[in-house]
């Protein structure tokens, strides 16, 4: 049997190496959030505690000197049980693992190697996927999403989740959330009070609102899954155009993807959740946002019962998003020999400026 020590440092020297050749990918704002995170997930400190600043400099300091250590180094393969295994090979890796751990391995934004290693709470069906469960984590990368999508696969990472709604809670305490977001938790039982006081008597709350709303993270991932409308071809052509049209891309298919029949939208509407719309709503940035300015007036009319409304407006979405799918595959037609100065410029002019969007 794999020693699971073993397996947890190669696991996370390939999170570091990953972090390495990646880490300016993001914002300084950015990357110091997702720094923060992984301080406390590397130090089990609890979302209410306090970090000391001071260590938190010095820790980063550290990274930032074992990742120069890391320049050139690329992912290793997984030595399991006598074996070599890709590490991307997440079907091998776990025929090693016991029934209870779990481990993920997929490419992220600007095809960052992403990777994780944790308890797995249970699996079950959805459609033609299995969700997989995952509790308490032991190793994972700078990038830590609440789902990931891998072929048939789903992880549902409750504990990643939990920490995005502690998040959520200090943009309210901090006065910088959305009026949507304040109501998504109000209709979830938590008073306003409640979250300005934060702290350890929240716990059981973000628990239960994770739990509630963790089909919302699923069916995003199904509506992506078997999304369609948005070309193979054009998608590996605009994702390695430039960050910019990767997150114009991103924010495409992503609308396509909560628009779709078995998407998050969908699942929203035939549960009539108003705390999960409202939890839509909040979350909404960039692009998609842009590409979606009637789910605001869908929201309030759905508040005062009407449904129909947030249906028509997914409808209107839906349509915008495909159209723009089609002048995306007009202009990248007309690209080759182009720079990506020109593919930004002709984006702007024949897709942004018609929708009344700058970006």
């Amino acid at each position: 049997m794999q020693d699971m020590a073993e397996l947890r440092e190669q696991v996370r020297l390939n999170c570091e190496i990953s972090n390495a050749h990646f880490w300016g990918i993001y914002s300084i704002c950015g990357l110091l959030m997702r720094l923060r995170s992984l301080y406390r997930f590397e130090h089990s400190m609890k979302p209410w505690e306090r970090i000391d600043t001071a260590r938190l400099m010095e820790w980063i300091g550290g990274k930032e000197k074992f990742w120069q250590s890391l320049n050139g180094r690329k992912i290793e393969p997984l030595r399991i049980d006598g074996e070599v295994v890709d590490a991307f090979d997440v079907a091998s890796v776990e025929r090693h693992l016991p029934n209870n751990l779990c481990y993920g391995a997929g490419y992220a934004t600007a095809m960052k190697p992403s990777f994780f290693l944790g308890e797995l709470g249970e699996k079950y069906r959805k459609h033609s996927f299995t969700v997989h469960v995952v509790e308490r984590e032991h190793v994972r990368d700078l990038l830590a999403s609440p789902a990931m999508l891998r072929e048939d696969r789903i992880y549902l990472r409750m504990h990643v989740f939990e920490e995005y709604l502690w998040d959520k809670v200090e943009e309210i305490r901090m006065g910088s959330a959305k009026p949507s977001l304040r109501e998504a938790f109000a209709y979830h039982g938590v008073s306003r009070e409640k979250l300005l006081q934060g702290g350890e008597a929240l716990a059981e709350d973000i628990k239960r609102i994770a739990r509630e709303e963790s089909y919302a993270l699923v069916a995003h991932e199904i509506g992506e899954a078997l999304e369609s409308e948005f070309p193979d071809a054009l998608w590996q052509s605009l994702i390695s155009a430039s960050h910019f049209m990767e997150r114009l891309a991103r924010g495409i298919r992503d609308l396509l993807a909560d628009t779709h029949a078995e998407g998050m939208l969908s699942a929203i509407v035939k549960r009539r959740s108003i705390a999960s719309l409202a939890f839509y709503v909040a979350s909404l940035s960039g692009f998609r946002r842009e590409l979606f300015p009637e789910i605001s007036e869908a929201y309030a009319e759905a508040k005062q019962g009407d449904w129909g409304s947030v249906e028509s407006a997914v409808e209107h979405a839906r349509e915008r998003a495909l159209a723009c799918v089609r002048t995306l595959e007009e202009i990248n037609l007309k690209s080759r020999g182009k720079d990506e100065a020109w593919l930004r410029s002709e984006v702007r002019r024949e897709l942004l400026q018609p929708l009344g969007i700058n970006l």
